[in-house]
């Protein structure tokens, strides 16, 4: 039955297979690898920008997101086999956890000699929203494409 929401199938009393591969899974490992494909560009002007310390800082935020997906999709996963009310309370906190884990790792770096808090800052914001907007797109492209469109 290829990939199908671990929602879709818990609502629909379909049993789900373990080691199916379900989208939420998908989502995160399409967008990890297409991270760490566009991440030698995002490291590319962190160095030409901020030399050294913009590279690394920059090197750091990527790993900060790319486990964060991960994690995350760990975590709706779980959830999305429980229950709706359990995928929502995964994707609340899979957020709570984002939250707390660029805390940890940021806060007490903060001052290293070898951070630049912008470079930082940026490479999160632009790898984040750049990964979620990707990733919807596609999705939506992929919904057109095999007429899965709203009526309007």
């Amino acid at each position: 039955m290829g990939a199908m929401s671990s929602v879709a199938g818990v609502d629909a009393g379909f049993s789900l297979e373990p080691g199916n591969e379900l989208i939420e899974q998908h989502m995160a490992s399409h967008m990890v690898k297409w991270g760490a494909l566009f991440s030698p560009v995002l490291l590319l002007v962190s160095f030409l920008i901020w030399s050294t310390k913009g590279l690394e800082s920059s090197a750091y935020a990527i790993v900060l997101i790319l486990i964060n997906f991960l994690v995350t999709a760990k975590l709706m996963k779980m959830g999305g086999r429980i229950s709706l009310s359990a995928l929502m309370g995964a994707a609340f906190g899979g957020f709570i956890f984002d939250l707390a884990l660029l805390s940890a790792a940021v806060i007490p770096f903060a001052t290293a000699s070898w951070m630049n808090l912008w470079a930082l800052g940026l490479t999160l914001i632009v790898t984040h929203l750049g990964l979620v907007v990707f990733e919807a797109s596609t999705i939506s492209a992929r919904m057109t494409f095999l007429g899965l469109r709203q009526n309007k």
